[in-house]
């Protein structure tokens, strides 16, 4: 592995530069775009450092280092507002400072684990700290070597998007099946198909890109395969007809916008592996019944379930979903920990609260 900044070679298992004693870079699963914003945050310090004054400068420089990352851009300029920058800059054993950091965001701020270990990550690296987050996705050989008849054959492990040319010809298609080998549905793919009524995606399907269903007025059954990791903002929106989406275990967050006004929906059950909601992310689904949410979930974002009227979620005693229904005076229903929360409208005999 080489130095990104001074191309020097870095032993495995090492977490910074010997020559240059920069930090390696790194993607924290759920961010894929993690090394690109720790190369353009650093750029920021060393560009501006002159410039930067106090925190409200800092903030303000963000998003003209990050403009392609929403998100992203989004938490690290909350988490520098909120403190954790300073903690990491201020606090002498620098171990210590990364310790606290992420006590401050999981405990304070309430961030799911891996948005902590992404900020970490994007700050350690602007301070050029030593850090390795164990939630760091490893990384893939990009191609292999397959000796054949006595002759090295290169095969290349790309991913194969499926993008809104192939979709045209889906256009006036009531039922869709994808064909295998596609990795990732690209943004805005189907956005409009008025006609379509049931979407089958491959078992290689990876990621929906954003805003792949949008405006899909009679979408009614998707069926998502396993593999599936990830479901990028908006990917349902406005799918007014959608009845029935099953989010497979490994997505690690829905994201700003998933099922906003998905407006005919009744039931979804939240797989334990997914650790947070973002903005809008149930906003106007307001024939949802039944919200089954695991202890997993550690964040949810601003007007995740307005104009939700029927809304019961079905989670644990003093969960983080249990705490926030009742800050917000959204009706639910408790499981103790431990217990398996029912998948069924009809499951469970606890009264409704709305403490």
């Amino acid at each position: 592995m080489q130095c990104e900044c001074c191309q020097a070679e870095i032993p495995e298992g090492k977490v910074r530069c010997p020559q240059c004693k920069t930090p390696v870079t790194q993607t924290i699963q759920g961010f894929e775009f993690t090394k690109a914003i720790q190369k353009q945050m650093r750029a920021l310090i060393e560009e501006q450092h002159e410039r930067i004054a106090n925190t409200e400068q800092l903030v303000g420089m963000v998003g003209d280092y990050l403009p392609e990352w929403e998100k992203e851009c989004e938490l690290i300029r909350k988490m520098i507002q909120g403190g954790v920058l300073d903690i990491m800059l201020t606090e002498e054993d620098k171990k210590e400072g990364v310790s606290k950091a992420r006590d401050t965001m999981l405990n304070k701020k309430h961030l799911a684990e891996n948005e902590a270990e992404f900020v970490l990550v994007v700050f350690a690296y602007m301070l050029k700290l030593p850090y390795m987050s164990k939630l760091a996705v490893k990384e893939k050989k990009k191609e292999e070597k397959v000796k054949k008849k006595d002759k090295d054959t290169v095969v290349t492990m790309d991913t194969k998007p499926f993008k809104k040319f192939d979709a045209f010809k889906y256009r006036i298609s009531k039922h869709v099946v994808i064909k295998e080998g596609f990795t990732k549905l690209d943004g805005y793919c189907f956005d409009g198909f008025g006609m379509m009524r049931t979407v089958k995606l491959p078992e290689s399907m990876m990621c929906i890109g954003e805003y792949a269903f949008t405006d899909c007025k009679h979408l009614t059954d998707i069926e998502i395969s396993p593999a599936v990791r990830k479901i990028e903002k908006g990917a349902f929106n406005a799918c007014v007809s959608l009845k029935n989406v099953n989010i497979p275990e490994g997505v690690l967050e829905l994201d700003d916008n998933t099922f906003f006004c998905c407006t005919d929906i009744e039931k979804i059950v939240i797989p334990n592996s997914v650790s947070g909601f973002g903005e809008n992310c149930f906003s106007g689904c307001d024939s949802l019944r039944m919200l089954v949410v695991p202890q997993s979930v550690k964040f949810i974002d601003t007007n995740c379930f307005a104009y939700c009227p029927n809304l019961v979620i079905y989670c644990y005693e003093n969960s983080y979903v249990h705490k926030y229904c009742m800050q917000n005076k959204i009706k639910f229903k408790t499981w103790p920990l431990g217990t398996q929360l029912p998948t069924e409208l009809e499951g469970g005999n606890k009264e409704e609260k709305t403490k």
